[in-house]
């Protein structure tokens, strides 16, 4: 598997297929919001992801995480990743021109606006920052052209099973 990415608009399911790729192969996992500076940080936390994560890892150095607290507004330390064969990481912001050479395989999720938006709002208690966050999405998409950038586009139910068969396939 090597590098994997998986990209999409809030709400299409990347987090809920990277959780079961991981939790059927064992790879680590690293999750993009981790690295936002709060509500207004996709591009920033997308930038970060490149500099300081992937491109460390890529050259076998441990890196060393942060997380975004959302609560206090503030970065805390994250824990190590050390490097190894397999990664996944998931999270808007995922697949840039610079993040994508890197990767072994970009997968990109796609859904309708009302489905991503219902699954947003469950998942975050409501939808107060779902325009702020659509504009932020719509300006990073649009620049980095990451649905054009990823080697597969899937539903936003895709399965793991689903996934780990294309990727065999793949080779």
């Amino acid at each position: 598997m090597a590098l994997l990415l998986i990209d999409g608009r809030s709400g299409s399911g990347k987090t809920s297929l990277a959780e079961a790729l991981v939790a059927r192969t064992g790879a680590p996992l690293v999750h993009v919001e981790h690295f936002y500076p709060g509500w207004r940080g996709l591009a920033a936390g997308a930038r970060w992801l490149v500099d300081e994560v992937l491109v460390p890892w890529r050259r076998g150095k441990t890196v060393r995480l942060r997380e975004w607290d959302w609560h206090r507004d503030r970065f805390e330390p994250g824990g190590l990743l050390p490097p190894g064969d397999d990664l996944v990481v998931e999270g808007c912001g995922a697949i840039s021109r610079d993040s994508a050479p890197l990767a072994d395989l970009a997968v990109w999720l796609d859904g309708d606006e009302p489905l991503r938006r219902r699954r947003a709002a469950a998942r975050d208690g409501g939808d107060e920052w779902w325009d702020g966050w659509r504009a932020q999405e719509d300006a990073f998409y649009a620049a980095e052209g990451s649905r054009r950038l990823a080697d597969l586009v899937l539903g936003p139910d895709a399965g793991v099973d689903e996934l780990l068969a294309l990727l065999e396939r793949r080779g």
